[in-house]
């Protein structure tokens, strides 16, 4: 029974050192997934923050929307009015718009060759 004993000592102590082997990576891996743990969090963070900021910008394109719809509403309203002013002055004449830019419209030439700049 001598030999089987010594058979076991043997590999008890090879046991002995894989153990303390795993443990060293058990602990580097802890220290990893630690830090792996703390990015989760920042990147969780930073993920509300950017849903924060997509909903603020949602709000904000809304609101842009809302402002041209009435940006529309007005030019119409102004374009009807223009048309009435001139089928009221002068009935159903031909009118061109020319020249446009973007900062301040366009013109209107009348069939009579007025031209309204603005």
């Amino acid at each position: 029974m001598e030999k089987k004993s010594l058979d076991l000592d043997f590999v008890w102590n090879i046991r002995i050192r894989l153990r303390a082997e795993g443990d060293k990576l058990w602990a580097e891996g802890n220290k990893y997934r630690a830090k792996g743990d703390k990015l989760w969090a920042e990147g969780d963070k930073l993920h509300a923050k950017g849903n924060k900021l997509w909903a603020e910008g949602n709000k904000l394109h809304a609101e842009g929307d809302k402002l041209c719809a009435e940006c529309d509403k007005l030019w119409a309203e102004g374009d009807k009015l223009w048309a009435e002013a001139i089928l009221t002055s002068y009935g159903n004449i031909k009118i061109e718009w020319k020249n446009w830019k973007k900062d301040i419209g366009n013109e209107c030439h009348l069939e009579t060759g007025e031209v309204f700049k603005p």
